[in-house]
């Protein structure tokens, strides 16, 4: 089964090219607090896979808009190796400096994220992130099979054509479609 082979490398090849387009979250910190860019009304939650960098989404965000929301939530929905994960150890919220806070959500492979249901829970734990007032950042990559990844150019072209074809992660993660932004790049694979 080469599609099988061929989605997982491929998602693990984006997946570190990704983790390295991303800025250390520290010294994203300190290039807003020498920025010091207005901050807006609202709470913007960023999806992202590593909690620890900040994504390509807010980096554009805060390059192109030259604002900031009161609150930045980056948030990573985590798969862990087991059916179902304990309500007790679903979810980590960690506030930061300037706003920023960090959460990461755990679920069983069984289970079906719901990124309303999350960002509930982190009311409960101090974010203020009204409904009315809260936006879901998603970051949308179009590959193009020409850049350095270690596969060969067929399988390349494959992991591109079934990333292209992928399910939308609006609905995947429950996110209401009237409260996401998707903001897209093309990155060379």
């Amino acid at each position: 089964m080469p599609h099988v082979c061929t989605w997982n490398r491929g998602n693990e090849l984006l997946n570190r090219l990704l983790l390295e387009a991303g800025l250390p979250l520290e010294r994203f910190r300190e290039e807003v607090a020498r920025m010091k860019p207005p901050r807006v009304a609202g709470t913007r939650v960023f999806m992202t896979a590593h909690v620890e960098r900040v994504p390509l989404v807010l980096q554009r965000h805060l390059t192109h808009n030259k604002v900031l929301p009161q609150e930045v939530v980056l948030l990573a929905v985590v798969t862990d190796e087991v059916p179902e994960v304990e309500e007790s150890e679903r979810l980590t919220l960690e506030a930061l400096p300037q706003g920023l806070y960090r959460v990461r959500a755990h679920y069983g492979f069984m289970e079906r994220p719901d990124v309303r249901e999350i960002i509930a829970r982190c009311r409960d734990k101090g974010l203020k992130a009204p409904q009315d007032d809260t936006t879901y950042y998603l970051g949308r990559v179009r590959l193009m099979a020409t850049g350095p990844a270690p596969m060969v150019w067929w399988r390349k072209r494959l992991f591109s054509l079934m990333a292209r074809n992928a399910s939308s992660l609006p609905d995947f993660f429950s996110i209401p479609p009237n409260r996401v932004v998707e903001l897209g790049a093309r990155i060379e694979f």
